[in-house]
């Protein structure tokens, strides 16, 4: 059969009518730490939040920035990425904290890759300027020493659904938004309570500064140290369960009918003929983690999942497919904004994935986002006659990512499988599609399935041959991880591993990986000059262009200007315009 005839019975969807060119994004979790330090106590290390606040003034001498609309601490950047802090508001006077990064919307894996070591770059230098004596330093990876489990998710805009399910979920959404206009009638007079019992603490801490500070500064200054946040963990403890307990119970019928939503109705092709594919994806593209009972494994991540689709940390879960965004967007932005409701019922959203590892080896970041995007493509034009379904899906993640010997068998819908031979499966399925297309609409899929070869055949000699470990060093990051806990030897002791495991993340000059790709340039897949450039401007194809040129046009000017992802806004009052960037 031809080509031409072959794909007259493909369609996509895809913004540019290509393969692998629907929008994506990464939004990086960075962890800090304070090196060569070791007489700090913990209650000596600054707090989290200024921590961040330090990075984010280090990041606007870098490049113009603009506040976030609905969040006051979130900071965009004219390359079209965001900086978000990622703490609850209770735990910003504590140590550590992580600052979560994203980047601008694009339509290749290619440029993806450009965006994310961009973003590498900018925090890492950021961090080296940061207005401290201290040694701060940025480690890109998924879990602490403590178990704080932690990293990357990926974002792909799909098809919600189709046909009667695409009805049902245009339906669920329009219920959803009732349930909550309901719900914020109920909502108003527990936050007033809230409100004034938080205004009341306030204006008790004022009257003590005054009675026993002598400056009128030092009242200001201390009064300015506590955060809503701070006032509310002052409460008497039974005052806050109730509060807490009442906005749940408010919220309660919104959350069941989001994760009826998440569960049985949006992206149900997609989560089903994924699920394979990300579950074995952890033996090619897993970042490692050694335990605290010196197990080393796939994925920490990976071991941290324990539910297939869900909000993402609401009640502790963590879902492969994440649905928490829908939340903010029902219970916030769909109130403030009638463009952000409306575009709820459109067919393509975004399609949220938790399992997944910060990487640093280019190579496994570019197949993780690549392979993702083409069977995507795949599942959408209706060709997921030769993927593969999993019956028990947390089960199947955790025997993969427990076995770094790889040899672990899974049961499939076409039987026992180990993870090689599912990405062997997937591959060989990817190939086969792509020749049933027209060259011209082809786009990156080429490029990705030659890489996505490379890195499973690097998988597949070191599975063949344990002690041919030297095609995976920079290549695959747990087998790179893995190797260098080796060289320390058989008797070394778990902290000795424990820190080349952290330090292999770290992304300054002095991290593993850092010294590893030095002396290998072949590693490097996106050259110098471009990651420069991605640092400053998001690529001409992308949404993020508009809100790129806002934020360099009026980011340092004297205007007020606030972004969203979708919108900025633009001046105050009478003055105030919205300029939107789709």
């Amino acid at each position: 059969m031809s080509s031409e005839r072959q794909t007259s019975h493909t369609k996509f969807e895809s913004p540019e009518g290509q393969l692998v060119s629907r929008l994506m994004g990464l939004e990086t979790e960075y962890a800090t730490l304070i090196a060569n330090r070791p007489d700090l106590a913990t209650a000596d290390l600054p707090a989290s939040a200024n921590i961040y606040s330090m990075i984010c003034e280090a990041i606007r001498r870098d490049q113009p920035t603009v506040r976030g609309y609905y969040d006051a601490d979130q900071m965009f950047l004219a390359s079209g990425g965001a900086v978000t802090f990622e703490s609850h508001p209770t735990l910003h006077a504590i140590p550590g904290g992580l600052v979560e990064i994203a980047t601008p919307e694009v339509s290749s894996p290619d440029e993806l890759l450009a965006c994310q070591r961009s973003i590498d770059q900018l925090v890492t230098e950021a961090a080296t300027k940061v207005d401290s004596p201290l040694d701060l330093r940025i480690l890109k990876n998924s879990t602490d020493a403590l178990g704080h489990v932690y990293g990357c998710q990926e974002n792909y805009e799909a098809i919600v659904a189709t046909g009667v399910w695409l009805i049902l979920y245009r339906i669920c959404v329009t219920v959803l938004w009732i349930t909550q206009i309901f719900s914020l009638i109920f909502t108003l007079p527990i936050l007033a309570v809230t409100a004034s019992l938080v205004f009341a603490i306030r204006l008790r801490h004022q009257q003590f500064a005054r009675a026993v500070r002598k400056s009128a500064d030092s009242i200001e200054q201390g009064n300015g140290e506590q955060s809503v946040g701070q006032l509310f963990e002052t409460l008497p403890g039974w005052i806050k369960t109730t509060l807490t307990k009442l906005l749940r119970l408010v919220n309660w019928p919104t959350i069941v009918l989001l994760r009826l939503v998440a569960k049985q109705v949006a992206f149900r092709k997609q989560r089903r003929f994924l699920a394979p594919l990300l579950v074995s994806r952890v033996a090619l593209c897993g970042s490692g983690d050694l335990d605290h009972d010196g197990r080393f494994r796939l994925s920490a991540k990976a071991m941290a999942i324990d539910v297939v689709s869900d909000m993402g940390s609401y009640d502790g879960e963590r879902p492969i497919f994440v649905f928490g965004h829908w939340i903010g967007q029902f219970c916030a932005k769909s109130f403030l904004s009638w463009t952000s409701t409306i575009s709820m019922f459109k067919k393509r959203q975004r399609l949220q994935i938790g399992l997944s590892d910060s990487n640093l080896s280019d190579l496994a970041e570019y197949v993780k986002v690549g392979q993702v995007s083409l069977i995507l493509d795949m599942i959408e034009s209706g060709q997921t006659k030769p993927l593969l379904r999993l019956p028990r899906v947390v089960r199947s993640l955790h025997e993969i990512t427990r076995d770094w010997n790889l040899v672990r068998r899974v049961r499939t819908s076409r039987g026992d499988m180990n993870a090689i031979e599912i990405q062997r499966h997937y591959l060989k399925a990817a190939k086969k599609f792509i020749a049933g297309v027209a060259i011209e609409r082809r786009g990156e899929a080429e490029l990705v399935i030659t890489r996505w070869q490379e890195l499973l055949d690097v998988v597949t000699a070191f599975r063949r041959d344990a002690k041919n470990m030297t095609p995976s060093l920079g290549r695959v990051d747990w087998l790179s991880k893995r190797w260098m806990i080796d060289q320390l030897g058989p008797g070394a002791q778990w902290i000795a591993k424990k820190k080349a495991d952290l330090r292999y993340h770290e992304l300054s000059p002095e991290g593993y990986y850092q010294k590893l790709a030095a002396s290998n340039p072949a590693l490097v897949l996106i050259d110098p000059q471009r990651i420069e450039q991605r640092r400053r401007v998001p690529p001409s194809n992308s949404p993020a262009v508009k809100r790129g040129w806002l934020i360099r046009e009026f980011g340092d000017g004297d205007a007020t200007v606030a972004a969203e992802w979708e919108y900025g806004i633009l001046g105050e009052g009478r003055h105030r315009k919205r300029i939107d960037f789709k």
